[in-house]
């Protein structure tokens, strides 16, 4: 009795083929996901930017009806700085008296981003412009 034995294949394994489609497939979802990344990014920075702006525009306008004033004429940039930097009222009798207005840890780069959605008006007041300024 002749008797042969069969070898078995051994197939738990991936072929070149295989690998080489699951490579292709990842790269091809790397080629559409990276350029949204970035553009989420700028969207992100780009909101904190109008939030940060309109903080100083609130508080700017908070302070002035408390009777603080950080208007530096002609000047957005400084005007701005000094909004960051705040003030405590220290008016007896104010209803005010004691509060601090400002926004502090706010750093020069982003007074600079959120100095792009702010105006300073002719008549004083630092304005939010939702669109960016000129």
């Amino acid at each position: 009795m002749n008797t042969k034995l069969i070898a078995k294949k051994n197939t738990s394994g991936f072929s070149l083929v295989e690998m080489l489609v699951v490579i292709a497939v990842i790269g091809i979802i790397a080629a559409i996901a990276v350029p949204n990344i970035g553009r989420i990014n700028d969207a992100a920075e780009e909101a904190k930017s109008k939030r940060n702006a309109q903080n100083l525009a609130s508080v700017y306008a908070s302070a002035q009806a408390a009777g603080l004033d950080f208007l530096v004429s002609g000047n957005e940039g400084n005007t701005i700085a000094k909004v960051v930097t705040g003030a405590t009222v220290s008016a007896a009798g104010s209803p005010f008296n004691g509060t601090f207005f400002g926004v502090p840890n706010l750093s020069s780069l982003e007074q600079g981003r959120a100095g792009t959605f702010l105006d300073l008006t002719a008549d004083g007041m630092l304005v939010y412009l939702p669109g960016g300024g000129t």
